[in-house]
């Protein structure tokens, strides 16, 4: 068993390549999740969907995010309204994340819903969001405030002087690797770590 540490769409990338001389069964994934964000009143969890429609089949590889072929009709009927969007999601995208915010909601941790939807999917390599603790990802401006990463990355494109970066967890409680993160770890014959931002992706 093999073990990588994702974020990003570096690493989906180079599972990609793995895929060629492992089989999925034989491959698990830690992924990022310091990225993650609440939207338009769902759990959006952007890198462990480009790892879980990778294995999938339908992930957009002209991107590296999203699912091919996926429409924004929902997106741009929103932004038409004047309600505007951190992230474009398309339709199917957001089913996926409509469907983990009601998983969670019944009591589900984010492994777990990683999990059922994985099951959906007929995905057979294991893929663990790093925590089952929620932690956002904020950039630290210039005049001391805070700005969530997935603003700043793709709302801002980067363009905005920062001096740091801040992680928060909404319990308050210092960032723990989940059971099954640790227990998958040791039980590799290797991990590797992947192409991704080391301070943002990878680092968490």
């Amino acid at each position: 068993m093999i073990t990588v540490l994702s974020g990003g769409t570096g690493t989906p990338k180079l599972i990609r390549g793995l895929r060629q001389i492992l089989r999925d069964n034989e491959i698990t994934v830690i992924v990022n999740t310091a990225e993650d964000l609440h939207m338009s009143g769902h759990y959006v969890s952007p890198d462990v969907d480009t790892v879980t429609y990778l294995f999938a089949g339908i992930l957009n590889t002209d991107t590296w995010w999203g699912i091919k072929g996926d429409t924004l009709d929902t997106y741009h009927a929103m932004e038409k309204i004047g309600y505007k969007e951190p992230l474009p999601l398309g339709e199917r995208d957001r089913a996926t994340n409509i469907a983990r915010t009601a998983f969670m909601q019944s009591g589900m941790t984010l492994t777990e819903a990683t999990q059922k939807i994985c099951a959906g999917y007929g995905i057979s390599a294991k893929i663990l969001p790093m925590s089952d603790q929620e932690v956002t990802s904020y950039v630290v401006t210039e005049d001391g405030s805070l700005m969530h990463y997935q603003e700043y990355w793709v709302g801002k494109r980067g363009n905005v002087p920062i001096s740091g970066i801040r992680r928060v967890t909404a319990d308050g409680e210092p960032l723990a690797a989940s059971d099954a993160v640790i227990s998958a770890i040791e039980e590799s014959d290797g991990v590797i770590i992947g192409p991704s931002n080391p301070v943002t992706s990878i680092g968490p």
